[in-house]
């Protein structure tokens, strides 16, 4: 998830092809396939089929009916309810906070090689700022509301890829512009050699994290929608 997103945006300090890099991620086997909304009196789970709307006790309504339910099955949504309120907005939170701390970590890493005025620094704040957009498109809280949108988060590898070529084409070509694209290339290629090793292991840890997170969050959904039938 997080991996993905982040091993598409130092593709630029590395000057590597993004195949490279991106084949060396392990894919995460359970891809969502529904919405999420936790708003404070309901969790809502939806997609093409079906609109699912639990509420704190338990209560469910599907496509605006509400289903009669055994004490057993109505824990089950209890629970699951409360589970996607404390991890949803904890998935949240730590996705940005490692973002922000691999920023950190590359701007640093700049301003020590290459110095506090390169070009690189504003390229890293773009490239921060875009993947923060993209990260936000899979998951954002909002007045109180928080929005887990499959769709994006199931896209972010490969968007990810996209926003990185875009600037890693614009430093090439303004590098090539100043006449120091071959101190650059250098700069860069150090840069992400160092400083990758101290990030992956954290980065890989998290992401497997997150495939797990959504892999129990798919099999507690699929177990409610087979307990309603």
């Amino acid at each position: 998830m997080l991996k993905k997103l982040l091993f598409c945006g130092l593709i630029i300090w590395g000057c590597l092809s993004a195949n490279t890099v991106l084949a060396k991620t392990k894919e995460c086997l359970v891809k969502p396939s529904y919405d999420i909304v936790i708003e404070q009196g309901f969790v809502e789970i939806v997609n093409q089929q079906n609109d699912v709307l639990i509420t704190p006790s338990g209560a469910v309504t599907r496509n605006n009916i509400t289903l009669p339910l055994t004490p057993a099955v109505q824990q089950d949504a209890k629970q699951f309810q409360a589970f996607l309120r404390t991890n949803m907005a904890d998935y949240e939170l730590r996705s940005v906070a490692e973002l922000n701390q691999v920023n950190a970590v590359f701007a640093q890493a700049i301003r020590d090689k290459l110095g506090n005025k390169s070009e690189l620094l504003s390229n890293l704040r773009s490239l921060y700022n875009q993947l923060l957009a993209l990260l936000h498109q899979a998951i954002i809280t909002k007045d109180g509301v928080t929005y887990f949108y499959y769709q994006p988060f199931n896209n972010l590898k490969t968007d990810g890829e996209a926003i990185s070529k875009k600037v890693f084409y614009k430093i090439l070509g303004n590098s090539i512009l100043h006449f120091d694209v071959f101190k650059n290339y250098s700069g860069i290629k150090k840069i992400a050699k160092e400083e990758w090793k101290t990030q992956k292991v954290s980065l890989q840890q998290f992401d497997e994290s997150i495939c797990a997170l959504m892999t129990d969050i798919d099999n507690q959904y699929n177990h409610l929608m087979r307990s309603f039938k």
